[in-house]
């Protein structure tokens, strides 16, 4: 069977792309041969040269000669020169979504979906799952600082991935064990409406065999309205709230870079039952709630509870989640990936335990998603002690008069004194002169200011 796959050579249209480039580099460790194109040189591109994968940089069709098959992203256009080649010479043409469903078909898997907290959820799965010397294959949305990639190939029988709704993937995704961490209304691009939304994520939970078991935030208002039309489906429900879940969490601490918490199992999960307490190293009731679910899921796959409790005093986060990227002056200077209110709030809730004098530069990520959420944007950055503002990273999209980055500046200022509105290039001048308190000084959003955030760093070091 190695000898099969050596002979065939997938190429990856995007490989520099975060799903596409640990599926490519996956392949890769399993056997087959990989190249791949992208329209620029990236960390990710580079990662994947030094192990071997040849990627051009610009979309050409003599990239796809002598290839077998293409796989193609959601990014990609059907007018690319590859896959216009492609189809041209009959060679097969595959979506990142079905090339991941057809690894997952070799191994028992955990799905992780949720409209926040997948990717982090999956690496609290996947640490957890080899501290329990299970040796689990990964496939996540961001680099685990753990083995500092997003994918690993593993030996053992499960696979733990990230499951991606915004564009209806996740649905193609084979799998035995499934997380909704939680369901706010995104994608509405895609989607059209709330309803469609909600239903792919119906679909999604009884995508599930008969055998399969789906582990559901029953805090999360959309996520209980599923919860209580299920029929069909084994659901094992967690909750903060409610004391009759399958697993309720109670006495959450926090301190300072930990959380401390309790669970109590009053549906038994693999002979586990009663009360359990854990120590997480991470802040946040977001992540309490990763956890959880984390700890449900493992528990299905067979690991033992101090092995869980050891991964999780252990954990050692994911890129750009809350990370420290060091001090200038005075000050802690941070990167992290919220882009969507629920996930401001969140990233501020859990930074006020360790310093409550917090500064935010925000980048708000794509013309639509300001549109869709302008109020709720307005409503949690109005909260930010001192809040600096960087224009839209469009990520391709056409500006929408009424919601650019001075819109939200000219709401906000009305009655918000701390509040500025700059442009990149008077960045590092600006923000310097927050260092000289001791403040927590968070580069957030999802666009290009996790590169600002290191030259910040870079230059005052």
């Amino acid at each position: 069977m190695q000898n099969k796959k050596q002979k065939i050579k997938v190429h990856f249209i995007g490989i520099g792309g975060i799903g596409m480039s640990g599926i490519a580099e996956l392949m890769k460790k399993i056997g087959y041969r990989v190249s791949g194109s992208d329209i620029t040189e990236s960390e990710n591109v580079k990662r994947l040269k030094d192990i071997g994968i040849i990627v051009n940089i610009g979309h050409n069709k003599k990239n796809i000669l002598k290839v077998n098959a293409v796989v193609y992203s959601s990014a990609v256009k059907q007018n690319n020169p590859e896959i216009k080649e492609a189809k041209k010479n009959k060679i097969p043409i595959v979506s990142r979504a079905d090339m991941l469903a057809e690894l997952m078909k070799n191994k028992k898997c955990i799905a992780v979906a949720g409209s926040h907290g997948k990717t982090t959820t999956t690496s609290l799965v996947s640490n957890i799952l080899e501290t329990g010397k299970l040796d689990p294959t990964i496939v996540n949305g961001g680099i685990i600082n753990s083995i500092s990639k997003n994918n690993k190939f593993g030996k053992g029988d499960w696979m733990v991935v990230e499951a991606d709704e915004s564009d209806g993937s996740f649905l193609k995704l084979p799998h035995q064990i499934s997380i909704i961490t939680n369901l706010d209304i995104e994608h509405l691009d895609y989607y059209n409406s709330s309803n469609k939304l909600i239903s792919a994520f119906e679909n999604f939970l009884n995508n599930l065999p008969f055998y399969g078991v789906s582990i559901i935030n029953a805090d999360d208002k959309n996520l209980k309205k599923i919860i209580l039309r299920n029929d069909t489906r084994k659901i094992i429900s967690f909750s903060n709230k409610n004391k009759n879940a399958d697993v309720f969490i109670k006495k959450v601490i926090f301190k300072k870079q930990y959380s401390t918490f309790e669970l109590k199992f009053n549906t038994p999960i693999n002979n586990l039952s009663g009360l359990h307490s854990y120590t997480l190293k991470a802040i946040g009731l977001h992540n309490i709630y990763n956890s959880t679910a984390s700890i449900i899921a493992s528990l299905l796959a067979g690991v033992r509870n101090n092995y869980i409790k050891s991964a999780l005093t252990n954990y050692i986060g994911v890129k750009r989640r809350f990370t420290h990227l060091g001090k200038v002056n005075l000050s802690n200077i941070y990167d992290d990936y919220a882009h969507h209110p629920t996930e401001i709030l969140a990233t501020l809730k859990g930074a006020k335990q360790i310093n409550k004098n917090i500064v935010v530069i925000f980048q708000p990520h794509r013309y639509s998603r300001t549109k869709i959420l302008f109020k709720e944007f307005l409503k949690v950055l109005s909260k930010i002690n001192t809040l600096y503002l960087l224009d839209t990273y469009s990520a391709g999209e056409k500006k929408i008069r009424g919601y650019e980055t001075k819109n939200i500046y000219n709401h906000l200022m009305k009655s918000k004194k701390n509040i500025f509105y700059i442009k990149e290039k008077d960045l590092n001048k600006s923000i310097y002169k927050e260092t000289n308190k001791k403040n927590i000084i968070i580069f957030m959003g999802a666009g290009s200011i996790t590169k600002m955030a290191s030259n910040f760093l870079k230059i005052n070091e």
